[in-house]
């Protein structure tokens, strides 16, 4: 069971390691999403302006060719009343083209602005995109070692659990996941060493003769005693 309890951990570690790989990268191809979500933001930002900025300059240069037009045709006037009217078009053009130029210089800071916001979002993604890539090669690489290296753990641990007593081999499971991946432990002058405690002389006794299982009065794990371990207390100064 020792030879089994040994396997089992490998495998409970190297699982582990596994989802700790694959949740890494999960965060990074997030986090890729979440900064071209904000890049694309910026740049539908900074395009909305540079489509404004088009449309208020096109607004302009019409409103400039409508003045031409109008300061020509003063010439051709025949009477107060369409002079009138005409002076009248022409100041209207001119306050027009006056609130246009105005908000002009409004997108243009505005679009400035954005278009940095911009450049340096599209230069966080290239960054990023570059930095997960390789992170993510390296993780991908070691989940392919991991599963490979589970795959063999898992054939070795069938063959030593077919080795053991279903009724046992149920009952270490258990404990295993009761206890934190400690099912077995060793007793080292008449102590558990899952729980460090003293075990009963009497109970001592009985496991250093006996061959069936016996779990440890404290903390209930499986117990094994080395009768060829010399521990160090043993050993002659």
């Amino acid at each position: 069971m020792f030879a089994l309890q040994e396997i089992d951990r490998r495998l409970r570690e190297k699982s582990e390691l596994v989802q700790t790989l694959e949740r890494e990268i999960a965060e990074l191809e997030t986090e890729i999403v979440r900064q071209r979500a904000h890049t694309h933001t910026a740049q539908a930002e900074r395009d909305a302006d540079e489509a404004r900025r088009r449309q208020i300059e096109a607004h302009i240069a019409d409103e400039e060719e409508k003045m031409k037009d109008r300061r020509m045709r003063l010439n051709r006037v025949r009477n107060e009343k369409e002079l009138q009217a005409l002076r009248r078009e022409i100041e209207v053009g001119k306050e027009t083209t006056q609130q246009a130029e105005e908000e002009l210089l409004g997108v243009f800071e505005s679009l400035e602005t954005k278009t940095a916001a911009a450049q340096q979002a599209e230069s966080s993604l290239r960054d990023l995109e570059t930095t997960a890539a390789s992170q993510m090669a390296e993780r991908q690489a070691r989940l392919h070692q991991l599963r490979s290296e589970l795959e063999g753990e898992r054939v070795g641990r069938t063959q030593v659990a077919a080795t053991l007593d279903r009724g046992l081999r149920v009952k270490y499971e258990q404990i295993f996941d009761r206890r934190g991946g400690t099912a077995v432990v060793e007793v080292r002058n008449g102590t558990c060493l899952g729980c460090h405690m003293n075990l009963p002389p009497q109970f001592f006794n009985e496991l250093q003769r006996a061959r069936d299982v016996r779990l440890c009065p404290s903390c209930h794990r499986i117990l094994f005693w080395r009768p060829e371990r010399l521990d160090q207390t043993d050993i002659p100064r």
